[in-house]
């Protein structure tokens, strides 16, 4: 379902959401617009969204579809320039490069491809790890590991393949609760035992 379908049938506009789940207006609008995908976000934003729409955060991000973008006509004309002046490129190789072509499937990624997917994941990663440690501060410690476990995140994050982020949540989560002698969650045990 279209992300803007979606509000109109739960009868919220793009402010309402911004305003009951505390994510920026302009977030709200790039998913609507489809400039932001809701998979790439941080899980706290769609955990944030799924709970004001009433819905749980691995059905929202199973649901979701996304509008095309308008193609314009400029952007054709450079993009067939584009193809045009790789497949001069592709035909002049084409002669030198048969036997290392032979074993490569269509549309493999290349090297620089998975790099920068790499290079993008740890990025965010980072990027996690850093806003989870400025949420301590300003909720304070008890507050933060409320809220977490409440939210379930680390098993949201975990569903959602991202399994870096979940383990480091889960480390945050056992230390405060070793911290302030709470049990640690048995309910994750699955993460803890997990091999990386």
């Amino acid at each position: 379902m279209d992300f803007n379908k979606l509000l109109e049938e739960k009868k919220i506009s793009k402010y309402k959401l911004s305003k009951e789940s505390g994510v920026p207006y302009t977030t709200v609008c790039d998913i609507c617009t489809g400039k932001s995908v809701l998979l790439k976000c941080s899980a706290e934003t769609v955990v944030r969204i799924a709970h004001v729409l009433g819905m749980k955060a691995e059905d929202l991000l199973g649901d979701i579809s996304y509008p095309q973008k308008k193609k314009t006509p400029k952007a054709d004309a450079s993009k067939k320039t584009k193809e045009s002046s790789k497949s001069v490129k592709s035909k002049k190789s084409s002669g030198k490069n048969k036997k290392s072509d032979a074993g490569k499937e269509k549309n493999a990624p290349s090297n620089n491809d998975l790099l920068i997917k790499k290079n993008a994941r740890e990025e965010a990663y980072k990027n996690y790890c850093e806003d989870l440690q400025r949420k301590i501060k300003d909720m304070g410690e008890l507050s933060f590991l409320i809220s977490y476990l409440k939210n379930n995140e680390v098993e949201i994050l975990y569903n959602l393949n991202r399994k870096n982020e979940s383990r480091y949540l889960l480390a945050l989560v056992d230390e405060l609760c070793v911290k302030y002698n709470f049990p640690l969650c048995k309910e994750y045990d699955f993460i803890r035992n997990e091999e990386e």
